[in-house]
């Protein structure tokens, strides 16, 4: 992948991080890394296809960092504290929501292509937490504990990012871990 094109993904996703889909333009990203408004057109022909190709980098770069979840029954402790970490990490890297997160909250305004793959990123994490999660295989409580562990989660770092205070994800996390782990 290009320099440029790395900084204008980069600079994309500080932008959607902060302001949303709407949040920016190709004018501002050329204007922020210094190159003409068409270099950001050569790489990108669209808003959607920018914004798309964000939305993958992110998943990808959240699950590369996570890594596959242990079979059932694996020490769902230390898989819940990685996942937390992963979290904490995304935050203290921009001081900013998830990026899915907040795109999630716009998912009425965006075009259909974006929003499959904030839907992918949220079934991708239910799904991981799910496995992690089972004390046994097939376990009918996990999908419940992923859900509140991952929506508790993007809603901390929300607030977090809000207040400027990783704490919340902090506690959030500390909370969400006892009481999914003590349904196990």
């Amino acid at each position: 992948m290009s320099d440029t094109r790395s900084r204008i993904l980069d600079t994309a996703e500080e932008m959607v991080r902060a302001g949303g889909y709407n949040g920016f333009s190709f004018r501002e990203i050329a204007s922020l890394i210094g190159i003409k408004s068409a270099s950001v057109h050569h790489h990108f022909p669209t808003k959607e296809a920018l914004t798309l190709e964000v939305a993958r980098r992110y998943h990808e770069n959240f699950f590369a960092a996570l890594g596959a979840p242990k079979p059932a029954g694996h020490d769902p402790e230390a898989q819940l504290e990685l996942y937390c970490q992963v979290f904490k990490k995304a935050f203290q890297s921009s001081q900013r929501a998830c990026l899915c997160g907040v795109l999630t909250s716009e998912a009425e305004q965006l075009p259909d292509s974006v929003r499959e793959v904030v839907i992918e990123f949220v079934q991708a994490n239910i799904a991981w937490l799910e496995q992690a999660l089972e004390k046994t295989p097939n376990d009918a409580n996990a999908r419940k504990r992923a859900e509140l562990v991952y929506s508790a989660l993007e809603g901390a770092m929300g607030v977090a990012s809000l207040q400027q205070d990783h704490r919340w994800i902090d506690r959030v996390s500390e909370a969400v871990c006892l009481t999914a782990l003590s349904q196990i």
